[in-house]
């Protein structure tokens, strides 16, 4: 809980990694993943990349699957339009009966302190030497809730309680070019080394989300009862597409670090969704299934 003048702010789990009811989702989707790759890996074959080999230490080829376990964590700028109302109605009103008054922090508040963080777990496969695609889950959620007692112009204490709640489940695919290869996977020494073997790419993702909203309001004159008790709650389905840029970077035999930008195009709710979105995920590839 933080306090900033007479006001509580209250963060609460602003990130899915923290929500305890679903800590399990990845692990449950990473212990899947883990127990069925030997099942669908296989060597690439046709048109191989440069990660389709790897060497080991007596000299032989070690054959790496295309198949891919990816964990990403992605930082959303959605537009959230709808809490400008906030700004512009409840902070003057209370502000007008409460000299003292601060204004309400908002989850799009976090947002431009980049603390909106959406952690996501997918499995991907390598195509071809230029192409590779993957799906992906992820969850993120929390509330923010400012609480604060200041003096009225009637001289009695004025409480404020404003929360709000905000959550996404989604899923999707995606598609990802390199047009000038993949990273090679092998053994690197520093951190240039890396650098320049990395390889720029642009995709698109195509993803559903399952997104859900919650405010509730308080106020009133102490010791009296409330004279305000609001509650609003909305859900949404909404299909959504993204383009991308990045660049992959390789660490080591089995894996690497992609890092991207995209921009997120939503047909409905564009207002509150809609916004750019800036991605870093590891990548770290299976072990062929041995013939």
């Amino acid at each position: 809980m933080l306090r900033r003048g007479g006001r509580r702010v209250s963060i609460a789990r602003v990130t899915g990694a923290w929500l305890r009811s679903d800590r399990l989702i990845p692990l449950v989707l990473l212990a899947a993943v883990v127990t069925l790759s030997p099942v669908f890996a296989g060597p690439i074959e046709e048109d191989p990349p440069k990660a389709g080999h790897v060497m080991q230490e007596d000299g032989e080829p070690e054959e790496v699957s295309p198949w891919f376990f990816l964990l990403g964590f992605s930082n959303a700028h959605p537009a959230m339009q709808s809490e400008q109302l906030i700004d512009r109605y409840f902070d003057p009103i209370i502000s007008s009966l409460a000299p003292t008054y601060d204004e309400v922090t908002t989850v799009g508040d976090l947002r431009d302190g980049f603390l909106l963080w959406v952690p996501y777990v997918g499995v991907g496969r390598i195509l071809s030497g230029k192409w590779s695609a993957f799906a992906q889950v992820g969850y993120a959620g929390g509330k923010v809730r400012t609480e604060a007692d200041d003096r009225s112009l009637l001289l009695l204490p004025m409480h404020t309680d404003f929360e709000i709640k905000r959550a996404a489940y989604y899923g999707g695919v995606g598609l990802d070019y390199f047009p000038f290869g993949m990273p090679e996977l092998k053994e690197y020494h520093g951190v240039m080394e890396r650098l320049r073997a990395a390889k720029p790419n642009i995709g698109t993702r195509f993803t559903w989300t399952n997104a859900t909203y919650e405010a509730k309001v308080k106020v009133g004159f102490k010791p009296f009862d409330n004279f305000l008790n609001y509650k609003e709650d909305d859900e949404w389905l909404l299909p959504s597409a993204s383009a991308n840029i990045g660049v992959d970077v390789p660490l080591n035999k089995r894996s690497q670090i992609s890092i991207n930008a995209s921009y997120n195009r939503f047909n409905d709710e564009r207002d509150d969704f809609e916004g750019p979105s800036y991605t870093i995920i590891w990548k770290r590839y299976f072990k062929a299934k041995r013939k």
